[in-house]
């Protein structure tokens, strides 16, 4: 329905002369300047709408809540109309200008721009998405929400203002009423009727010069009290006050009853504020599920200090975009070192307390002579690195990223130097199982596989691989292999200047293997200095060397992923089996075998689901210690089964086996995804992609959430990066599309979906992306060859595209049908940022229910 508006658009706004958009609405607005009289009346039409009542009236203009009138289809807007008992001669442009910057802004937590024109009477109007929803802190005190779901709420309004800075807009009228949040729980910024398009060199104008006292005085930052120039940390400060009233229930200044515009704008020029658990309003306890005192408590520390930085007098002192001001207010919800507060060891390490409550008694006694031991020097020559990293390396892990270790390996693939040139499974499956090894030390970040084989066949100088892979040493080598007689020669090189600082030759027949790898990542572990754990989770128990062989074999021929590689990988991992039916590992890697062939194949049959999860439970039962049978079954319960209990199970075993695992941040990562914990799945995604950095799945997958939380640059340039990695990978340049369509780069993106060689990718981008550009008829036509050729296998894409052109019962409906044919786009349904405008439908909703995605967590 957008895109019959285009026509309409343009005609009504076609520039008259050479005044352009700003020259028709002034002089439409001058032709009437003396027929100055009332606001409209209920039923009254202007345009192509009729007023129904009474929204909100301001300075400028009066708002009306209104609808269609002329038929072309159902639905509510809100009218933005100029109050004609003021009406001025700068009332056009102001309208012109805030019809540009809403068009230039396309953002899930900003109100939208659906329609603007002239009227029958000559006078301007904006038709924008009618927000049904509660100021944010009336909204948040009717529903009683705690400090937690206050502060994440908040984290929408900082996304929104962030998107906009990016666009060069400022807003400059932040206050609780042009915040709206609706029943579901979304926020909408309304109301850029002053806003500031940066990129235009306006400010000394006289249309500028008449904004400044249209502005709500008690949001209002000192600068601009005092008529300086405005910049992007005028909102930043409009936002401390918002949040300081937020978590309050009062707003910073206290003044007398009765007082004087002149002694506010006194107050916020020159009295210094004071913390927000100091002013904590009465009755503000109840409203926040607790207490007057046990609020001020819950304030006092990293929230008092976040709120004082963003409300600092000088703007150089306050946080220095709404981005940053978001990231200190996440890593208080994380319990991790605020950057409002001082550098202190004491702060630091009480936040690691804090952060690792179950961990804590093990090691405070360590930690303690750590500190007390090396002091003030330790402290000091780490720079900025948290306490809590320190600690890290004792516990052996952390909830959260720690700061860069200074140590660090790639494993490059061992290089085949056997006569015949057939054992290059051999010499990948020793590298692969050297990586398994290093990686259980807590001192070492080990790079993983996908990663480093990114290098094998190519011949690249070692300190460039260790420059791209962000590591500070290599391990490379070689294998020859004659019957059962084995050379293995390996080298640790230093990734700075390629020195070698340690190598070897390993003459041994075939049954020492195991021997030999041990042998190595212990000479490893010594020349760096860095401590193993004994055992690892690919499974402790020594195999046949026979069975072991034939899983390397297996494991070579599944990473092909063609059907008769897989099948032949299945083949040789049950002649495993049959030699060593004890083989926890072999039943892991059958069962992972069968999953590619049921993927290759279509849709798995109740009999095939069940012999994997039958290969799976065994491999647990010969261990239960093995790490890659719980990830591997993790994932079928995830994907497969729709199981989202036991897939958390699974992931909180392998932790609880081994939480230096890299399977980890996948696991959860995913796992947050399915629920909408988009921020948790941005943290656990980047943890990954810090081992394994080439990885163009797990940048993919970091992709979606950076989208899905609001970080639209980010998600682009991520995106590239896996373009520019890996541009053959499925799907790339259709999510680059998607990208820059939410930043609002229509040709771009169109020009992307156009690139996009898969069919099914390239036919919902276009469809979306030709909506976005007022196309409709191309739109049609992609949507229609996408049903008519994917409906049966992309259900779930069908309804993105419905959802996105506003077209929510055919959304609903081909959401349904992708539910009942188990389409895995499903696992998005919380998180998909094209779905958003379904969240508030009771049927969307009902959907969530059907899917168990409403209860855990």
């Amino acid at each position: 329905e957008y895109q019959s508006l285009a026509g309409a658009l343009r005609e009504a706004l076609m520039p008259v002369g050479e005044g352009g958009l700003a020259g028709a609405l002034d002089a439409g607005a001058r032709s009437d300047l003396d027929r100055i009289g009332s606001g409209p009346r209920p039923g009254e039409i202007v345009g192509p709408y009729r007023v129904i009542r009474l929204l909100g009236e301001g300075g400028m203009a009066e708002v009306w809540l209104a609808e269609r009138a002329d038929g072309a289809f159902k639905r509510d807007v809100a009218l933005k109309l100029p109050v004609l008992l003021r009406l001025r001669e700068d009332l056009a442009s102001r309208f012109a200008r805030e019809r540009d910057i809403l068009a230039a802004l396309e953002h899930p937590n900003i109100a939208r721009l659906y329609d603007a024109g002239v009227g029958s009477n000559g006078l301007p109007y904006l038709a924008m998405e009618y927000v049904a929803g509660e100021p944010l802190t009336d909204w948040c005190d009717a529903h009683q929400l705690a400090i937690r779901e206050r502060v994440r709420l908040f984290l929408q309004v900082l996304d929104a203002v962030q998107y906009a800075h990016g666009q060069r807009v400022i807003h400059r009228d932040i206050k609780p009423s042009n915040i709206l949040v609706t029943d579901s729980g979304q926020v909408r910024l309304l109301d850029f009727g002053v806003a500031k398009l940066l990129a235009r060199e306006e400010e000394q104008s006289d249309l500028t010069q008449r904004y400044g006292r249209v502005l709500t005085p008690d949001y209002a930052s000192p600068e601009l009290v005092r008529g300086e120039q405005l910049g992007a940390a005028g909102d930043v400060y409009a936002l401390g006050v918002v949040l300081y009233e937020l978590l309050s229930g009062n707003r910073p200044y206290h003044l007398q009853a009765g007082a004087s515009v002149a002694q506010l704008e006194h107050a916020i020029a020159a009295v210094e504020v004071n913390r927000p658990s100091t002013r904590v309003a009465a009755g503000a306890g109840g409203k926040r599920g607790t207490t007057e005192r046990k609020l001020a408590r819950r304030l006092r520390g990293d929230l008092d200090a976040i709120v004082l930085k963003a409300l600092a007098k000088a703007p150089a002192s306050r946080y220095d975009s709404a981005a940053a001001f978001a990231d200190d207010l996440q890593r208080s919800l994380s319990v991790e070192p605020v950057e409002a507060r001082p550098d202190r060891v004491s702060y630091r390490f009480a936040k690691f307390s804090l952060r690792h409550r179950s961990g804590f008694a093990a090691t405070a006694a360590a930690i303690a002579l750590l500190v007390g031991a090396l002091g003030y020097a330790l402290i000091r020559s780490r720079g900025a690195e948290p306490l809590a990293a320190t600690a890290t390396a004792i516990s052996g892990h952390s909830e959260t990223a720690a700061a860069p270790q200074e140590k660090s390996i790639a494993v490059l693939p061992f290089i085949d130097l056997s006569v015949k040139k057939d054992q290059e499974y051999f010499s990948d499956g020793l590298s692969e199982e050297l990586i398994d090894h290093l990686v259980h030390s807590a001192d070492l970040k080990v790079i993983a596989r996908t990663s480093s084989f990114q290098f094998k066949g190519k011949n690249p100088d070692v300190r460039s691989i260790a420059r791209t892979l962000g590591v500070t040493h290599v391990l490379e080598g070689s294998v020859r292999k004659d019957g059962q007689q084995l050379r293995i020669t390996a080298q640790l090189v230093r990734g700075s200047d390629g020195v070698q600082l340690w190598s070897q030759i390993y003459d041994r027949n075939f049954v020492d293997i195991f021997k030999v790898q041990d042998e190595i990542s212990g000479k490893v572990s010594q020349a760096l200095r860095v401590a193993l754990r004994n055992g690892h989770g690919a499974g402790n128990r020594e195999p046949d060397v026979r069975a072991y062989n034939l899983v390397l074999e297996g494991n070579y021929l599944k990473a092909r992923r063609t059907l008769r590689d897989v099948e032949k990988a299945a083949q040789l991992y049950q002649q495993a089996i049959d030699i060593s039916p004890a083989y926890a590992l072999a039943w892991a890697r059958l069962a992972s075998a069968y999953l590619y062939e049921e993927v290759l194949k279509g849709p798995p049959s109740e009999d095939q689901n069940r012999r994997v999860l039958d290969a799976l439970d065994r491999a647990v039962q010969l261990d239960p210690n093995l790490v890659w049978a719980y990830y591997t079954r993790g994932g079928f319960e995830l994907n497969v089964t729709w199981n989202w209990e036991a897939a958390h199970a699974d992931a909180e075993r392998m932790r609880e086996i081994d939480p230096r695992s890299d399977l980890l941040p996948g696991a959860f990562g995913d796992l947050a995804i399915l629920f909408g914990e988009v921020n948790r799945a941005v943290e656990l995604y980047r943890d990954k992609v810090d081992r394994n950095p080439l990885d163009p799945n797990t940048l993919d997958s970091l992709g979606v959430a950076l989208c899905a939380s609001n970080r639209l640059q980010q998600c682009l340039e991520t995106r590239l990066k896996v373009l520019h990695l890996h541009p053959e990978f499925d799907g790339v340049n259709s999510s680059i599309g998607m990208a820059r369509l939410y930043l609002g780069q229509l040709a771009a993106a169109l020009a992307a979906m156009q690139r996009e060689p898969n069919e099914d990718y390239r036919l919902r981008g276009l469809a979306i992306a030709y909506s976005a550009s007022d196309r409709p008829t191309e739109s049609d036509a992609a949507l229609n060859s996408l049903t008519g050729k994917f409906a049966a296998t992309d259900a779930y894409g069908i309804a993105e595209v419905h959802a996105y052109r506003g077209e929510v019962d055919d959304a609903l409906r081909w959401l349904d049908r992708a539910y009942r044919q188990h389409d895995a786009g499903m696992l998005y349904l919380k998180a998909d940022p094209l779905l958003r405008n379904l969240h508030g439908d009771r049927r969307f909703q009902a959907l969530l229910t059907r899917m168990r995605l409403t209860g855990l967590r």
